[in-house]
């Protein structure tokens, strides 16, 4: 067999493909999940956010646009759940599912932070192991 009987059968090179997916991506969303010894988001409420935010993507057909990737924010000062939206780094706290539809069309729409949710307090270097942890 030759390399031309294979050509039909062949998957574009990643090279090649990659652009046409990330060319759509305008936001990168991460939603901290951490359920213990860090944050608590998890405990505050983050599946339910998550759910809510991925329910309201997918109702204005923007998944193509937001890539969606949990973490932990490792912010135990703040109020959870956390989310953070890039290329902006705006960082959000407290956010409860009801607060989604605001964010998605202010933030990921209108590209405008949402300064009622944003948090307002220093942010640890998420490096930085606390406290609690370390002892």
């Amino acid at each position: 067999m030759s390399d031309s009987d294979h050509e039909s059968c062949c998957a574009e090179g990643f090279e090649e493909s990659q652009p046409k997916i990330l060319g759509k991506l305008r936001y990168h969303v991460f939603v901290c999940t951490d359920a213990g010894d860090f944050c608590g988001c998890e405990q505050a409420g983050s599946p339910a956010l998550l759910g809510a935010l991925r329910q309201e993507l997918v109702r204005r057909r923007l998944m193509a646009q937001v890539k969606i990737t949990l973490m932990q924010c490792r912010q135990p000062d703040a109020p959870g759940p956390v989310l953070v939206v890039h290329p902006e780094g705006n960082w959000y706290g407290g956010v409860k599912p009801a607060d989604i539809p605001e964010l998605v069309e202010q933030q990921l729409v209108r590209g405008e932070p949402v300064d009622r949710l944003r948090l307002q307090l220093p942010l640890k270097p998420v490096t930085e192991v606390p406290e609690h942890v370390r002892s």
